[in-house]
């Protein structure tokens, strides 16, 4: 059985950075209303790099497994 976990949730683009480039975390729910531009630009900050992203329960899941940080922005 699949159990539940609950994941971090960012509310800004910054804030996601930020708890992606901790290191202590894999996966970070954007937890608010993106826009085009700023998916895009989280795309080609971090899916560019090896990051996946993934619409989970109506929100974007960013994940990263074992691959270098990107620059800080």
């Amino acid at each position: 059985m699949k159990t539940q976990t609950t994941l971090p949730t960012a509310s800004t683009y910054r804030e996601a950075c930020e708890l992606l480039r901790s290191g202590y975390v894999k996966k970070v729910r954007l937890g608010w209303d993106i826009g085009s531009d700023e998916f895009f630009r989280i795309a080609s900050d971090w899916c560019d790099a090896g990051a996946k992203i993934k619409r989970e329960e109506g929100v974007f899941v960013i994940s990263v497994k074992g691959f270098p940080i990107p620059r800080q922005a």
